[in-house]
């Protein structure tokens, strides 16, 4: 083993020094791991709790190779990554989990056509490439808008690589699609009915190595302009649905070949279960888990990719509340930190070292409890004192965080 200095456990390189680093480093100490991470030299939050930091481009092939050569396994905290140096480095027998054939499934398209293949229920779709043929692009997005689009005409186009939070997501009337094609330059594009939703739920799956699997219960997400703002646990679905759910996540961890955790992002549309996207890691959707399920997806990660055994998923609580803490022009949430446990002493909070900027995640809180509706409002109203769009209560206020509850 690539044994860290002074420490003889397993060392586990992280491509990438988000908050997602970050967490898996914490989750990492307890067990012994030691965590090497290669980041690049605007990355924010890992750097602040890990003190073994490469400084490095993901998409250099000798960056990677020198990191992979220290490490006994490379993981990730996003895929935006170099696959041919990943794809050469697996086959000279680096252990790189998950591996290059699961990240792929990052890109939309390459989902879309395989699920569909696999008989994976998915919404109706079409894949067009602008860059390559453009006016066969814009007959394509025609003809999938006139069969497809709402009583509105209204249809949506997603970037199949490099979109997030909201981004690289655009809806479109009928008639902005033809100009719409034309001007678009980037990847190719899926193209999606706007479909009517009763819930957005997710499933996380955890894979070893050896093949055997542990499933979180389902969760709903609530999104708020295509960002996540909550995450309830139980999802508020009937037992079918949930049980669906979770079936059809565990098919796409086998269809993925998945190791560690994969995030199953799901519709639930007219009573009917769809894969919407997938996420090839530890996911914001699963952040409740640190204090909401008995293993954590951190601590299941980093377990799957060791292959070593997996920890039970069931909730420790009733119900478990994450809300989301967005960035904005009021300052450094660390400062902020008192008042928000001053109006909810249960929270758990999360902060991830990351400069505030409007529409970007710096943190999440939790909340535990036995109603729904009461941990709801504890846990955005906590995030809002920290995000400073409220202040903190005084003794027996009551007040209404901005999150939607």
């Amino acid at each position: 083993m690539n044994a860290a200095a002074g420490s003889s456990g397993p060392v586990v390189g992280i491509v990438g020094g988000g908050q997602l680093a970050r967490m898996l480093a914490e989750a990492a100490t307890p067990m012994g791991i030691h965590v090497r991470v290669l980041a690049a030299p605007g990355d924010e939050g890992a750097a602040e709790v890990v003190p073994d930091i490469q400084i490095g481009d993901p998409h250099d092939p000798e960056a990677l190779r020198s990191f992979a050569a220290t490490v006994d396994v490379v993981t990730f905290d996003h895929e935006n990554v170099d696959h041919d140096t990943l794809a050469q480095l697996e086959a000279e027998g680096v252990a790189i989990h998950p591996g290059v054939g699961t990240l792929r499934f990052s890109d939309k398209a390459h989902q879309r056509v395989t699920f569909a293949a696999a008989g994976l229920p998915v919404p109706p779709f079409a894949v067009i490439d602008p860059v390559a043929d453009v006016e066969g692009a814009v007959a394509m997005a025609g003809a999938f808008s006139a069969r497809h689009g709402d009583a509105t005409g209204r249809i949506v186009a997603k970037a199949s690589r490099g979109g997030y939070d909201g981004r690289g997501v655009w809806m479109l009337q009928r008639d902005e699609v033809p100009a719409f094609v034309r001007n678009y330059g980037g990847a190719p594009l899926v193209l999606e009915p706007l479909l009517p939703l009763d819930r957005e739920v997710a499933v996380l799956v955890a894979r070893r190595r050896s093949g055997a699997t542990a499933t979180w219960p389902v969760v709903e997400t609530v999104q708020v302009g295509g960002m996540c703002d909550e995450v309830l646990l139980p999802a508020q679905i009937g037992p079918d649905v949930a049980l669906r759910a979770l079936e059809i996540a565990e098919r796409v961890a086998e269809v993925t070949g998945a190791v560690g955790v994969l995030a199953i992002e799901l519709f639930v549309s007219d009573g009917e279960v769809l894969v919407n996207e997938i996420a090839p890691r530890v996911h914001n959707s699963g952040h409740l888990t640190i204090e909401g399920t008995r293993t954590s997806q951190f601590t299941q990660h980093l377990r799957a990719v060791l292959d070593w055994p997996l920890g039970p998923t069931d909730p420790t609580a009733a119900v478990a509340v994450m809300a989301n803490v967005v960035g904005g022009p009021s300052g450094d949430p660390r400062d902020r930190q008192p008042a928000a446990l001053d109006a909810v002493p249960g929270a758990y909070l999360h902060l991830y070292g990351k400069t505030a900027r409007p529409a970007r995640k710096i943190g999440h809180v939790t909340v535990l409890g036995d109603d729904l509706a009461v941990a709801r409002s504890a846990a955005n109203l906590a995030a809002d004192v920290l995000a400073g769009t409220v202040g903190s209560p005084g003794p027996g206020d009551a007040v209404a965080g901005s999150h939607d509850a």
